[in-house]
């Protein structure tokens, strides 16, 4: 997996990806707004090879178990879907090189977004802001720690028009 593509996917899922899924199945009886909860529990792993890797030039096999839920309100006659959540996790950075440490630790991801359109495949989805933050103190099997920082944001003006995308990952 590419780094952007990894990026992609963090902020994709820590900003309601599958949570919008769920947000455009609102029944037409529904009172001005809806509120519901998305909940996400998953356990994935991939692999990012030294170039990819942003904790050092080594290939290592990321995986990391989620557990949290988003707050999502939206409205029945189609207008501004709000989402809000945090994910709490385990992430572990496994590298190619048995002599290297691996690496493991805890985070609490926050995200929110405001989505104008919805595409129903979670990747075409229309954000007027999305917003997405993780921070992880990695503590290393020989003793050492690496500080893994994640955070994306996105606005979008009302002509449509991008003010602000940036998405940045840091390890150090």
């Amino acid at each position: 997996m590419k780094n952007d593509q990894l990026k992609r996917r963090l902020a994709a899922a820590a900003a309601c990806g599958l949570a919008l899924t769920a947000a455009a199945a609102a029944p037409a009886s529904a009172a001005a707004a809806q509120h519901d909860v998305f909940v996400e529990n998953s356990d994935s792993s991939y692999h990012l090879t030294a170039a990819e890797n942003p904790c050092g030039p080594w290939g290592v096999t990321v995986h990391a178990v989620r557990s949290g839920s988003y707050k999502i309100v939206f409205p029945v006659d189609g207008g501004e879907i709000h989402t809000n959540g945090a994910v709490d996790g385990v992430i572990e950075l496994i590298p190619e090189d048995p002599t290297r440490p691996t690496y493991t630790g805890t985070f609490r991801e926050k995200a929110n977004a405001v989505v104008t359109e919805v595409s129903g495949d979670g990747e075409n989805d229309v954000f007027r802001i999305n917003q997405s933050r993780l921070r992880s103190a990695l503590r290393g099997t020989d003793g050492s720690q690496l500080v893994l920082r994640f955070s994306a944001k996105l606005t979008v003006n009302a002509n449509g028009r991008v003010v602000v995308s940036h998405n940045l990952i840091s390890c150090q």
